[in-house]
């Protein structure tokens, strides 16, 4: 169950707020449902499957994301996750990744971080900066292999000097 929602999450590049902090466009009420279903079925440490069980494996700890996906500098994690795609031994099949992020920051600077972040990583930009309503929207890929990620930077609903900045996609490792 968790799996389809944590994809959402990280293939649509979305971020959310607190419930209390909704309503201020659609995107966030997205998100927030589905960050609300999200919590309400799977637990905030990590998990690890048993041989029976059809889940793979997941954890929310910010530690167990690759080293060139780490927050904004001097950020608030509001949420991190990694979730194996596959329950077998074969490290070449895609993981899903998200990171969401509270920082004081310009958007062009968060930009310009995770561009010289990722691109250490052999990551590049995807296209042209996408700006919406709510969000400005900064796609790249890897250039080796079929990883991709989603970086999305919002106002933060609840504090204009905020921003909420979500790294998500699928990666492999």
């Amino acid at each position: 169950m968790t799996l389809p929602i944590a994809a959402a999450l990280a293939l649509t590049g979305c971020s959310g707020t607190d419930e209390s902090e909704s309503g201020s466009s659609p995107a966030t009420e997205q998100t927030t449902s589905a960050q609300a279903t999200a919590s309400e079925s799977a637990p905030a440490t990590t998990e690890a499957t048993d041989g029976a069980s059809d889940e793979p494996e997941a954890s929310n700890d910010v530690d167990d994301l690759p080293d060139y996906v780490k927050p904004y500098p001097d950020s608030e994690v509001v949420s991190a996750s990694i979730v194996k795609a596959h329950n077998d031994k074969d490290s070449k099949k895609p993981e899903q990744i998200s990171l969401v992020v509270r920082a004081k920051a310009e958007t062009k600077d968060v930009f310009a971080y995770y561009e010289k972040e990722l691109g250490k990583a052999d990551y590049e930009p995807l296209g042209d900066e996408v700006k919406t309503k709510s969000a400005r929207v900064l796609n790249f890929r890897h250039k080796d292999n079929d990883s991709v990620l989603v970086v999305t930077v919002a106002d933060d609903a609840g504090d204009k000097k905020h921003k909420v900045v979500t790294i998500g996609g699928n990666i492999v490792p």
